[in-house]
């Protein structure tokens, strides 16, 4: 499930998605306050503003634990993508320095399938990770070095052994590939995301609620409030998708191995 609003504050700079966000969030807030406020006075919390004071205290803790246990799960999800890429790039470094142990008309073109494929990851499918897709190109470059390691007949024990080794490297960095094109996408799925947004709203609504002898230190605690909720949203949004926004996970691992590991 995609998310409009979210892809478009994602494409901007980090104090920039904060400023978003904090005027999203601060105009709800405001929103409901005029509504409970001006509107419809009738409904708030007058005499009984203790006990609902006890609610509001413990809905606080559950709105609390149910976003912070939001937020570990994109983090972790963050976190898991990013080790996935580093070993897809540890396996591809394997497999190039194991293509040494090839016949030099196998060991040529493997090697350079490597670059070529690394290079169409880093320049072409990169950026359309961001958009949920990935390269053709980059997959027809895989599919070449596949062929080449599977059409290879192994002469001798050496051979035979690495060519196993080969094949093993191969498959594991194909279903890294996948693995990472399969997680290029909102680690936040539509109904979670929808339950959060109905938690926040409620959480908002009450705290509107109340009958305060003074608005100004009503619409004070309110901007506080709002801006609590904005912080920790932020650091929600920024690891929500792997491959968008300020904290997208960069392809440094694949660019150290054509300028570094491969280089000499």
């Amino acid at each position: 499930m995609d998310f409009p609003f979210l892809r478009f504050a994602l494409q901007h700079s980090d104090w920039v998605l904060l400023l978003l966000l904090g005027v999203v969030v601060l105009s709800i807030c405001y929103s409901i306050y005029w509504v409970f406020q001006k509107l419809i006075p009738e409904y708030r919390f007058g005499k009984d503003y203790e006990f609902a004071g006890y609610i509001y205290n413990a809905m606080g803790i559950i709105y609390s634990l149910v976003f912070a246990f939001v937020t570990v799960l994109v983090w972790q999800n963050y976190n898991g993508v990013s080790e996935a890429v580093s070993k897809e790039a540890s396996t591809m470094n394997n497999m190039y320095h194991l293509f040494s142990a090839f016949p030099t008309e196998i060991e040529r073109p493997g090697r350079e399938g490597l670059r070529s494929y690394t290079s169409s990851v880093i320049n072409k499918e990169w950026p359309l990770l961001s958009k949920n897709q990935f390269s053709i190109e980059a997959y027809q470059e895989i599919l070449k070095i596949t062929r080449l390691v599977n059409n290879f007949q192994p002469q001798n024990t050496g051979q035979s052994n690495a060519h196993q080794r080969m094949l093993t490297l191969l498959g594991q960095v194909e279903e890294l590939r996948r693995n990472r094109i399969y997680s290029a996408h909102f680690a936040l799925s539509y109904p979670a995301a929808l339950g959060l947004f109905m938690s926040t709203l409620v959480f908002l609504c009450f705290s509107c609620l109340f009958e305060m002898k003074s608005a100004r230190t009503h619409i004070i605690l309110i901007f506080f409030l709002g801006s609590t909720i904005t912080g920790v949203v932020y650091f929600l949004v920024l690891f929500i998708h792997p491959f968008l926004g300020p904290m997208a996970i960069p392809p440094n691992a694949f660019e150290a191995l054509l300028k570094v590991a491969w280089a000499y």
